[in-house]
Formats: C-alpha cells, sequence, structure tokens
C-alpha cells in the first residue's frame, strides 16, 4: 500500500513540475501543459476557493501571495518532493524487495553506493554557483561569450546597468543575471548555468542509473524466486480451455498476473513505477547531451524556434518581391545566405563544446553558494 501511495504522490508531483517546467514556453502555450500552467500562475482557482470562507478581497491577496512563493519566487518545495521520492522509494525498496529477496552484501553496497550517488549530484546541483554575472566579473563574460547578432544582440543589462554578456539571461524566479542560462530547476530550486550545467548533467545520469538500478534490481529479485520457487510448474484449480490444469506457463495473464501481484505487489510496482520514470529521464538526459554537444542551451533552442520562424516569414515575403527590380534600383544582392545566417556561431565542435561544458571559461572564486538563494547583484 505504500508503494502504491508513492507512486501515486510521485506521478502527482510529476505532473505538477510538467506544467510548472513546460507551461510557460511557447512551445506548450497552447497545450494542455500551457492551459494548465496559465490557470495556476493566475491564481483565479485559488481566488475561486477561498472566495465563499474569505472573501473575494482577502482570497486575491492570499492567492498573489501563494503565487509570488511558489511561482515567481525560489522555494524548497521541489526539493521536498526529491527528498520524499528518493528516501520514500529507498525505504520500499529496502522493506520490499532487497531485505525479502536480495541478501547478499554486494545488493547492499551497491543499493547504498547507488541512493548515495543520487543524493550526492543533486546536494552539489543545489548548492553550485550556476554562474552568476556581477559587475566585477562582467568584464570577464563579455570576452568569453561573443555576440552572433543573430539570437544575442548587443544591449545593457538594467539591474547591473552594464553590457549584459551574449548567452545570459535575468533569471526572474532568482532575480540574478546568469551566464550561458538554460533553466530553472524545480528539482535542485538553483538556476542552471554555465558553471553548475556539468554537475547537472551528472546529476541526471545520477537519477537515471537509479532508477534502472531499481528497475532491474526488482525485476532481477522475483526472476529469481519465482525460479526458487518453481513457480512455473505449480498446478492451480480449473482448466484452460484446451483441457490443461492451469499453470503460469499456460494461463499467464489471468494465474500469473494474481500470482505475481499477490506475492510481489512491492516490488512489480516500485519497479514498473522506476522504469516508466526512468524512461523520461533516459529522453532528457540524452536532450541534455544533445544540447551540450551542439553546445546549446534550453533556453537557445527556444530562441532558435522564434529565429527560425521569423526567417520563413522573410523567406515567404521575399518570395512575392521583384528581386530583380530591388538590385536595379539599389545594386543591393539578390540572395541571402540563410543557412549563414542560420548557423550556431557557438558551435565549435563535439569536443570542444562538450570541453566548455566541463570547464567553463570563467571561473568563480568559490563554487558553492547557498541554497534557494535569491539575490540581485549589489548597486
Amino acid at each position: 500500500m505504500s508503494t502504491a501511495a508513492l507512486a501515486l504522490g510521485a506521478c502527482v508531483a510529476l505532473s505538477a513540475m510538467a506544467v510548472l517546467i513546460l507551461g510557460p514556453t511557447e512551445r506548450c502555450a497552447h497545450t494542455a501543459l500551457g492551459r494548465a500552467y496559465a490557470g495556476v500562475h493566475s491564481g483565479q482557482w485559488l481566488v475561486s476557493a477561498l472566495a465563499l470562507p474569505l472573501g473575494r478581497m482577502r482570497a486575491n491577496a492570499l492567492a498573489r501571495r501563494c503565487q509570488d512563493a511558489l511561482c515567481d519566487a525560489p522555494n524548497p518545495f521541489g526539493q521536498a518532493v526529491y527528498v520524499l521520492l528518493v528516501l520514500g522509494g529507498h525505504k520500499s525498496f529496502i522493506d520490499g524487495v532487497q531485505s525479502v529477496y536480495l541478501h547478499s552484501l554486494a545488493w547492499a553496497h551497491a543499493t547504498s553506493g547507488t541512493f548515495t550517488l543520487a543524493l550526492a549530484t543533486w546536494i552539489v546541483v543545489c548548492c553550485t554557483d550556476p554562474g552568476v554575472i556581477t559587475r566585477e566579473n562582467n568584464d570577464a563574460y563579455l570576452a568569453a561569450y561573443e555576440y552572433d547578432d543573430v539570437v544575442y544582440h548587443r544591449k545593457e543589462c538594467r539591474t547591473l546597468g552594464v553590457a549584459a554578456p551574449a548567452r545570459s539571461k535575468f533569471c526572474t524566479t532568482t532575480k540574478r543575471r546568469v551566464a550561458r542560462f538554460d533553466h530553472f530547476c524545480v528539482w535542485v530550486n538553483n538556476t542552471i548555468g554555465a558553471n553548475n550545467t556539468r554537475w547537472f548533467l551528472l546529476f541526471l545520469a545520477a537519477q537515471t542509473w537509479l532508477v534502472t538500478y531499481v528497475t532491474g534490481a526488482c525485476a532481477y529479485a522475483v526472476q529469481q524466486d519465482l525460479r526458487d520457487r518453481d513457480a512455473w510448474n505449480i498446478v492451480f484449480e480449473g482448466y484452460t480451455k484446451s483441457g490443461e490444469r492451469r499453470t503460469i506457463g499456460n494461463d499467464p495473464f489471468d494465474i500469473g498476473r494474481r500470482f505475481i501481484m499477490y506475492h510481489y505487489g512491492a516490488a512489480v510496482l516500485l519497479g514498473v513505477f522506476c522504469a516508466v520514470i526512468g524512461v523520461g529521464l533516459m529522453f532528457f538526459l540524452a536532450y541534455h547531451i544533445r544540447l551540450a554537444a551542439t553546445n546549446v542551451t534550453t533556453n537557445e533552442e527556444f530562441k532558435w524556434d522564434v529565429v527560425r520562424d521569423s526567417v520563413e516569414i522573410t523567406k515567404n515575403s521575399k518570395a512575392n518581391v521583384d528581386d530583380t527590380d530591388a538590385n536595379d534600383n539599389d545594386g543591393a544582392p539578390a540572395d541571402i545566405n540563410w543557412d549563414e545566417i542560420m548557423k550556431n556561431k557557438y558551435d565549435r565542435g563535439i569536443l570542444n563544446n562538450f570541453l566548455e561544458v566541463m570547464f567553463p571559461p570563467v571561473p568563480t572564486p568559490s563554487m558553492w553558494r547557498l541554497p534557494c538563494a535569491r539575490e540581485t547583484s549589489a548597486p
């Protein structure tokens, strides 16, 4: 029952995180995720729920405070959910699988190491400096990241009052400008940027390994115990349509399913849940590895989508213009090298791209920062 409750709670939490992460993006604006985010972010659902007991004015004030705390500022909600999932999953695995079926010392060491690695990488990403830009290090970031004049143009950062380095973005959640801004991750309550993308990739790899390990261990435990019981040859009451006595082997979808769920319910539920999460994590890890290999951030992926749309509109507009007459009037070339415009100027080859992620061009005095930090640069 505890495993089922854990799985249900995890699914609800993951759905909520999907709404908060993907809902604000342009790509999901007109999807169910975008509509759900708009409803949550507006706070009208909370106002409607509280209007009767509290009154409209108090409900509006409470909704604004909740929105500021949960949507527009760092908060430990995602971190708390992560810790509950990992520690709850650890207890479910130890009580329902390892202590019952996997008794060797090697399994104990493997389990401890896997869960410790997952938590250790999470702590590192929570507490590392993502590459916060200040007036003191702004020149170094300007030199490290040149403007490509396609996605990034020279502009002033209104918070710092200096030129904003290319590839940087002002994080509206933490209220600080971050170099090579990727995204704000609710699971670690920290921005992912130039100086902690490497740790974020390690974090994703560790979480992927964790759920893969638990899934494999659950499957192995069930398979080994079925073999030890010689369960495939156990004869049950009743007969199949062919007149044979029912066994797991000749009736797997009825007898087999009921037998396995009755004897191995905790292992099956935990294994299936981790398998589903594992598929999502594998895609997410592969996505971020691809971004690192091409030297693009999540933020830039969305920016390039806008650029592509603009280029297509421009191409279609130019197709309706008489290029010959235009050339006769001003001597301007008729053809534009769109491939050159759409080329990612920051892509320096797979090896160099990974080296840039692993060894950021602007080191920080200290890689550590307090988690849940909400700060702006000093004037």
